[in-house]
């Protein structure tokens, strides 16, 4: 189950890089992809200990649900800047490689808030939208001990659109403790999301309002136009 997510999660970034939208001559300085992203997803915790080793092991060392159990919201500002909120709970199973042992288990939730940027304003479209992101998380693991957490966080993803507004989201985030211990392997972790989002448009009008005129002085002005690929 877990390798297959990961393998439709690759599949869809390569054929949404293989068939990009063609509508990139845009005049983008107009263009607010939405105002407010919604999305839910699956969450893998990779908190083995191992720090830059034995990346997306996923047998051994990904705790993942069956079911998504995160969620995130994303207010867009301007030029591809945005604040995101993402929300998250997991489950540690024994078995799995924490802390460099097998034997640990329990519930697992963690809550953070990002500044994060969008490259597809840059690449005056948005059917293939890649991401950056920094800020802060907090982090609560009854394996681990002391429990909680404070971290910095910085990570990167990808959107991919469908349809209209709906997407698909791909991101990792390296979470560094910082309180109670500073970059300490025993608290430091990977947090890996896939999922689907969904983009509101602004509040003037849906997706077919996009191209919505306005008159001024005689004169047609577009307050924002529709993004390519949405």
């Amino acid at each position: 189950m877990k390798s297959r997510l990961f393998k439709i999660a690759i599949i869809v970034v390569v054929l949404g890089v293989l068939f990009p939208t063609y509508g990139i001559t845009q005049n983008y300085k107009k263009v607010k992809p939405y105002t407010w992203m919604l999305g839910i997803s699956w969450n893998a915790m990779e908190d083995d200990g191992y720090r830059y080793a034995h990346l997306f092991n996923l047998k051994d060392s990904w705790n993942l649900p069956v079911f998504p159990t995160s969620l995130n919201l994303d207010f867009y500002m301007q030029k591809g800047m945005s604040i995101d909120v993402m929300a998250s709970y997991n489950k540690y199973t024994q078995g799995k490689i924490i802390n460099l042992d097998t034997t640990r288990s329990g519930k697992a939730g963690a809550l953070s808030v990002h500044f994060k940027y969008s490259f597809g304003f840059l690449m005056r479209q948005q059917r293939v939208d890649p991401f950056v992101f920094g800020g802060l998380g907090y982090t609560g693991r009854e394996a681990i001990w002391p429990q909680n957490m404070l971290s910095g966080n910085l990570g990167a993803g990808v959107n991919v659109m469908i349809w209209k507004g709906l997407g698909i989201q791909i991101r990792t985030t390296g979470k560094v403790g910082v309180i109670p211990k500073l970059y300490d392997p025993e608290f430091d972790y990977l947090h890996h999301h896939f999922g689907l989002i969904y983009k509101f448009p602004e509040m003037s009008g849906g997706y077919t309002n996009f191209h919505k005129r306005k008159y001024k002085w005689g004169h047609k002005n577009y307050r924002y136009r529709k993004p390519k690929g949405m």
